[in-house]
């Protein structure tokens, strides 16, 4: 057996048993924390050659699989993305259970992480998209969830993919005849034009973001974190993939003048639209398009100079992720799902615990101090403000009015309660906040805690 089919049936059970379970929150959500943590730490110690007993099963890990003229292999570069999806998956499941998120959120992590698996593996690299349309498909039915909400979350997450795989297609079929550059050179060009806009589309660039917005409106809030963070450790995995498959590309368009821009675009718009809402959902989703930027941000203004702390950053982003998902999702239990800013009344009286998880997580993601992030947005900007002034100053503007947007909720959170009859947070949920703003906190003071297990996956991400 190899070792894709190995995770991929394993992943496939859980999900099953978990959605036996998912009547009991805990019980599911346990098991989806244990299979994944267990995974990841095995994962961890695998060697890189040859093969490895589990449960008497002989798992041989360079083994290649066939599927649909595609070739599937789990390389070391591809064991990176996968640890770390193990890791965000099985932290939202732990705290999911233990606030209480719909119960269709927990059973439906290990299925999308099978997904995401086939996904990486896959080969040839320009048909790869294919399976990420599915991975699509399975994002937007994670997105509808379990309660009856609009399908617009769950149709927007299908754009990007179907708008990039015909372009891919193109680049491949013009790559596969040998004679054409020669020949005509109009349409060799032209291939590598469409390979770059397919690329570029992945990035999900204004005015193609509306499915991370959708997202934090009309999906549950760990939904909506979980599936845009997960999105992106993807996307990045495969671009940067594309770019050492493919280097001419930067014959037409070097990536590290387009892609700081297209993220500095996507943080201005976000600040802006955070000012400017007015429902906590709509706030919600334009902070993960700003965080999808400052990912992307990192990495443009870095290169490959920077892949350890792109790394870190997927790391510890999930940590913030969880917090503030945590808090709002205590406050949409009694407010109901993306309430107007007028419902909000008495939030930090009766949910105080709640509030500050949500205000001080959204900050967090901003790179406020104190925060998990902090270390690693202090550096994006002190590199933006050293290689690119302009882009330095677009990033604080958008900084600025993401701060000023999490303001203006504050004032709303902090009105008279209005509801005599709200009731308080559970104390589960506050411990549990609690819990996160600790561990936030002391990895903001010693970022070096998780510099080791960088370093590794560094090792192993170098290993295309």
């Amino acid at each position: 057996m190899s070792l894709l089919v190995f995770l991929v049936i394993l992943l496939i059970i859980t999900g099953l048993v978990a959605g036996l379970l998912r009547g009991f929150a805990w019980l599911s959500g346990g098991l989806v924390v244990a299979l994944l943590g267990w995974l990841a730490v095995w994962m961890w110690r695998l060697p890189l050659e040859e093969s490895v007993t589990v449960w008497g099963r002989v798992i041989f890990l360079e083994q290649t699989n066939s599927l649909l003229k595609f070739t599937f292999q789990l390389t070391p570069f591809a064991r990176v993305p996968i640890l770390l999806m193990l890791a965000w998956g099985a932290l939202f499941a732990l705290i999911a259970a233990l606030v209480q998120v719909e119960r269709s959120f927990i059973p439906a992590i290990p299925f999308l992480l099978a997904a995401l698996v086939v996904f990486l593996a896959a080969q040839p690299l320009l048909y790869a998209p294919f399976w990420l349309m599915l991975v699509a498909v399975l994002m937007g039915i994670i997105a509808q969830g379990n309660k009856p909400r609009p399908a617009r979350a769950a149709l927007r997450t299908l754009l990007a993919p179907l708008l990039a795989f015909p372009l891919f297609l193109f680049s491949a079929w013009v790559f596969s005849q040998s004679a054409v550059a020669a020949e005509d050179p109009v349409l060799w060009t032209r291939a590598w034009q469409a390979l770059l806009v397919g690329m570029l589309i992945f990035t999900s660039p204004v005015p193609l973001h509306g499915w991370i917005v959708a997202l934090g409106e009309a999906a549950s809030p760990f939904a909506g974190a979980f599936l845009v963070g997960i999105w992106q450790i993807a996307v990045y995995a495969f671009l940067r993939r594309l770019l050492f498959a493919y280097p001419s590309i930067t014959d037409f368009v070097d990536p590290g003048v387009w892609l700081p821009w297209i993220a500095v675009v996507q943080m201005v718009w976000a600040g802006v639209f955070m000012f400017g809402s007015q429902r906590l959902g709509q706030l919600w989703g334009y902070l993960l398009l700003w965080m999808f930027g400052a990912g992307f941000l990192a990495w443009g203004l870095t290169g490959e100079l920077g892949s350890e702390a792109i790394l870190w950053l997927f790391m510890v982003a999930p940590l913030v992720l969880v917090l503030a998902a945590a808090g709002l999702q205590s406050i949409v239990h009694r407010f109901g799902e993306n309430p107007d800013y007028s419902q909000l009344q008495g939030a930090t009286d009766r949910l105080p615990l709640s509030s500050l998880g949500f205000i001080a997580g959204g900050l967090f993601l901003l790179g406020w101090p104190l925060g998990a992030l902090f270390p690693m947005r202090l550096a994006t900007y002190q590199v933006a403000e050293y290689r690119a002034g302009n882009i330095f100053l677009w990033t604080m503007l958008a900084v600025a009015l993401a701060v000023m947007g999490l303001i203006r909720a504050v004032r709303y959170l902090a009105r008279p309660v209005g509801d005599v009859s709200l009731q308080r947070e559970s104390r589960i949920v506050a411990w549990t906040i609690g819990g996160l703003l600790l561990v936030g906190g002391a990895i903001a003071l010693n970022p070096g805690l998780l510099n080791a297990v960088a370093e590794q996956m560094l090792v192993w991400f170098n290993m295309l």
